[in-house]
C-alpha cells in the first residue's frame, strides 16, 4: 500500500461499510480487502482492516462484528425515516423534478447501496404534476436572510405558470416574517407594504427577488398582531393560507365518520360534543378557508354558526348550482 494511503485507509473502510453493508449484507475482511483494491486501488492485510474497524467502533460508530462479517448498524437516519423524508420530497409539488431527485439522492446516501434501490421510483418524479420553478431554494435562502437582517424584500409574482397565458406580473415590496409549509407548498407570511394586514404568497411563484436596504415593519404594528404572532396558531387556523380573519364556528356532523376530516384538518382546534343524538364540533379557523372547506366536505358537515358565514356558503353554493343547471 502506498504510504500516503495509510492515513486514508480508515476512511476508505468506513465508506465501504456505509455503501455495501447492512444487517442483511455483512462484509468479511476478505470482502473489504477486495473492495479496497477494486474501488481505491489500495492493498492491505486483514490485520489492518480489523484494527481500523476496532478504531471506528472505539470512536463511536455503530459497527457490529460477527464471525460472518461486519456491518454498519447505526446511521444518521433509520431506513424508515429516510423513506418518510423521500416520500415527502417525492410528493411535494412545490419543487422541480430535478430538485426532488437531488434531495432524494442526498437523503438515501445515508443508507447502503442495497437499501437505496427501493427509492428508484423518485426518478419518475417528472411524471407528477409539479412546479417547473428552479428558484424555490434560492428564494428560501434570500427570504431567510432578509428575516435575519430585518429587511424588506422586493419581488415579482407569477399570476400563472402557463406560458401561453399572458398576464402582467406585479412587483411587490413586503415585510417578510415567516415561511410555512402547508399541504406541500411553501408560503411566505408577510405584510404588503401598503396595508396593515398579513398576506401569504407561494414561494414557488416568486421571482426576481432581492433584499432592500429599508427595514421591515415590525409585526406587532399589524392589525390583530399587536401582542405578537403565534406561528403555530396561524398555521392551524389557515388551512388554505387565505389572509382573512379567523372566526369561531359551530359545525354539525352527519355521522361519526364525519369527525375524521375535522380532526385531520383542524386537530386540537376542534372540540367535539354530542347533543340530542347529534354530533357537533366547535372550531376556530380562517373564515375564507373554512368556507371552502365546508363546500369540499358539504356531504359530511353543516356550518351552523356564525350566521353571516353560513350565508356566504349558501350564496357560493347557489352560484355553483346555477352553473350546473
Amino acid at each position: 500500500m502506498l504510504p500516503g494511503n495509510k492515513k486514508l485507509l480508515i476512511l476508505y473502510i468506513l465508506d465501504i461499510l456505509k455503501d455495501f453493508s447492512d444487517e442483511n449484507h455483512l462484509l468479511s475482511q476478505n470482502d473489504i480487502m477486495k473492495k479496497l483494491y477494486s474501488i481505491y486501488g489500495v492493498e492491505c492485510d486483514r490485520k489492518s482492516i480489523g484494527a481500523n474497524i476496532d478504531s471506528l467502533i472505539d470512536f463511536g460508530y455503530g459497527i457490529v462484528k460477527t464471525r460472518k462479517g461486519s456491518f454498519l448498524a447505526e446511521r444518521e437516519f433509520e431506513p424508515s425515516e429516510v423513506q418518510f423524508l423521500v416520500d415527502a420530497v417525492f410528493s411535494s409539488r412545490c419543487i422541480s423534478s430535478k430538485h426532488s431527485i437531488d434531495l432524494a439522492k442526498k437523503l438515501s446516501s445515508t443508507l447502503s447501496n442495497y437499501q437505496r434501490k427501493q427509492y428508484n421510483y423518485v426518478y419518475k418524479s417528472n411524471e407528477l404534476n409539479r412546479t417547473s420553478s428552479k428558484e424555490l431554494f434560492y428564494n428560501i435562502d434570500i427570504i431567510n436572510e432578509a428575516i435575519e437582517k430585518d429587511k424588506q424584500i422586493q419581488f415579482n409574482y407569477k399570476k400563472t405558470t402557463f406560458k401561453n397565458v399572458n398576464l402582467k406580473d406585479k412587483t411587490y415590496v413586503v415585510n417578510p416574517y415567516y415561511l410555512i409549509n402547508n399541504q406541500g407548498k411553501y408560503f411566505l407570511v408577510c405584510n404588503y407594504d401598503y396595508f396593515n394586514e398579513i398576506g401569504n404568497y407561494k414561494v414557488e411563484r416568486i421571482y426576481n427577488i432581492k433584499i432592500l436596504d429599508s427595514p421591515r415593519k415590525p409585526i406587532n404594528k399589524l392589525k390583530e398582531f399587536e401582542n405578537g404572532f403565534d406561528i403555530v396558531k396561524y398555521a392551524n387556523e389557515n388551512i388554505y393560507m387565505f389572509s382573512t380573519k379567523s372566526i369561531d364556528a359551530l359545525l354539525k356532523l352527519s355521522s361519526d365518520k364525519s369527525s375524521i376530516p375535522v380532526e385531520e384538518w383542524f386537530g386540537k382546534n376542534a372540540t367535539f360534543f354530542e347533543k340530542d343524538s347529534n354530533l357537533y364540533a366547535k372550531i376556530n379557523a380562517n373564515e375564507t378557508s373554512l368556507i371552502y372547506w365546508c363546500i369540499q366536505y358539504g356531504e359530511d358537515v353543516e356550518l351552523l354558526e356564525p350566521k353571516e358565514t353560513r350565508e356566504k356558503i349558501k350564496n357560493i353554493v347557489n352560484i355553483i348550482k346555477q352553473k350546473y343547471e
